[in-house]
């Protein structure tokens, strides 16, 4: 059974946030970063796990780069072998020190 990728709300509302900050200087760049940022999303239906486990941030969390922003998520379940049933990406955030703060 393929490993369904469900995004949440919050991580929808990150990346068009994302998108309608470059858009109003470079409409051509939002378009590409969207893009990548998606494309790069659709691989952890394939390799759910290749992602860093970032514990330190959440439990079950991992973070997947697509410079300069990374992709927060945590699989169903949260083990390092075996089927995956779920890869839910939680947030986009702009580089590491949003990684940070997004610790506290």
């Amino acid at each position: 059974m393929p490993t369904e990728l469900v995004w949440s709300n919050q991580a929808r509302t990150d990346l068009l946030d994302i998108y309608v900050m470059i858009g109003l200087e470079q409409p051509a760049a939002a378009e590409r970063y969207w893009d990548r940022i998606e494309a790069k999303a659709e691989l952890l239906r394939s390799q759910p796990r290749m992602g860093m486990r970032r514990s330190d941030l959440r439990p079950s969390m991992r973070m997947l780069v697509e410079a300069p922003y990374l992709l927060l998520y945590r699989t169903d379940p949260d083990t390092d072998e075996g089927p995956m049933g779920t890869v839910e990406i939680i947030r986009v955030v702009d580089g590491v020190g949003t990684c940070m703060a997004y610790s506290r």
